[in-house]
């Protein structure tokens, strides 16, 4: 599949014009001639002549559906999903996640991949590398169009490679483009992995529809996703979101939130409660577990009755609930989503969390702001790092993205 870009000024403007049809499809999984017409406020003939040339290119399709009123047929147009398909890589400390999508965006096969503790940089791009290789696999005859990776930390997008990543050992300065591209013919492109993530909450999850909401993620770390005016912000340098660096003060000094409510961070301040507290079966059971010990083991301890866990896990819904609070004052967005296995691995973090939530938010604010999670699973990053694959491959600037770029993508019109 060719994809040219570079153009002069007019013939930049054509193609612009004509990736917004696809952009415009793309969001709305099907729209009628008439419709882009007015949507992409693009003359109707024109609509018809570049709607004519997908059509015959086997990249749109159309049904015809029968008359309507005036006797004229609004006939809807969809994306081929067998044209091709798009791969997404989601990597966070506890596992790699693929999702591989057709041309249209449907989710053709989706994989999770646990990573060991203590598994340096090279067995990570390992892991990255055959679980993208397994995952690509799936498209069956359709061409693979594009690779889209949601990456994890500091990230540097024009060289594809990872700054830092602290939850990680040894990952510093990662090449991860350097270390996939051998393995792809086409391109790949990287992206912050909550950004992304973000992406498919606005394309296809409960952002959809909303010009200004957040997305917060507490997973193995912290993040937040940041949509003002219906456009993912990315910030100065693409720094916007690091909220896993916001300090909240404790007793003994100032903690990162990556620290207190990560799933790494609560982990590693239970195994501290473990190995000074007083040792019951219990307990003895959790530090058993050793660097296998998981969210989900505190849970369980903490519902059978251990006291020490059951406060941890309130204080880090405290802890979520002032955040989203402050993000909520500081933004005023529609909503807040909440994304990633803490909000929800029990009752007690998400009945504590919204609790807080309501008594910190202003009131004015919070009568205006909803608090919801994510509706697109676990898999939403790497959903969303396919998704990226269509829409850098299919930009609507009238000059295309730098290959490095981080996206900046509108969802609204």
């Amino acid at each position: 599949m060719k994809i040219q870009h570079n153009h002069n000024p007019r013939e930049s403007k054509r193609i612009a014009n004509k990736h917004g049809i696809l952009n415009l499809v793309f969001r709305e999984r099907s729209c009628s001639r008439l419709a882009m017409a007015r949507r992409l406020n693009i003359n109707a003939s024109t609509i018809g002549k570049y709607v004519d040339a997908y059509l015959q290119e086997g990249i749109l399709v159309e049904d015809h559906s029968g008359p309507t009123r005036r006797g004229r047929s609004p006939v809807p147009v969809w994306l081929n999903p067998d044209y091709g398909c798009f791969l997404g890589v989601d990597l966070e400390a506890l596992r790699v996640r693929t999702v591989l999508t057709d041309f249209a965006g449907g989710i053709l096969a989706q994989q999770e991949v646990g990573l060991r503790a203590g598994l340096g940089s090279e067995a990570v791009l390992r892991t990255v590398r055959a679980a993208a290789q397994e995952a690509a696999r799936g498209g069956g005859a359709r061409p693979m169009i594009a690779v889209g990776v949601a990456a994890p930390g500091r990230v540097d997008f024009r060289r594809g490679r990872i700054i830092r990543y602290e939850l990680l050992p040894d990952f510093h300065d990662v090449p991860l483009l350097d270390h996939l591209r051998p393995h792809f013919d086409c391109p790949i492109y990287i992206e912050d992995n909550i950004r992304a993530l973000t992406l498919a909450e606005l394309l296809r999850g409960v952002g959809r529809g909303h010009r200004h909401f957040l997305c917060l993620a507490a997973r193995s770390g912290i993040g937040l996703g940041i949509v003002i005016d219906g456009r993912i912000y990315t910030g100065s340098h693409a720094l916007a979101g690091k909220v896993g660096w916001t300090a909240f003060p404790r007793d003994a000094h100032p903690q990162t939130m990556t620290d207190l409510v990560s799933a790494k961070g609560i982990v590693a301040q239970a195994i501290r409660i473990v190995k000074t507290a007083r040792k019951t079966p219990l307990r003895r059971s959790l530090l058993e577990l050793g660097d296998d010990l998981s969210l989900a083991d505190l849970v369980g301890a903490a519902d059978a009755g251990d006291r020490a866990m059951g406060h941890l896990l309130e204080q880090v819904g405290r802890d979520l609930g002032l955040l989203a609070a402050n993000l909520a004052n500081l933004f005023a967005p529609e909503t807040i989503i909440l994304a990633g296995e803490v909000p929800s691995c029990c009752a007690l973090v998400r009945q504590t969390l919204e609790e807080w939530f309501r008594r910190w938010t202003l009131k004015e604010i919070l009568e205006g702001t909803a608090l919801v999670d994510g509706s697109l699973s676990g898999f939403a990053g790497a959903m969303g790092a396919a998704y990226l694959g269509f829409l850098k491959t299919f930009p609507e600037a009238a000059a295309a993205p730098e290959a490095g770029a981080p996206l900046v993508v509108g969802a609204h019109r």
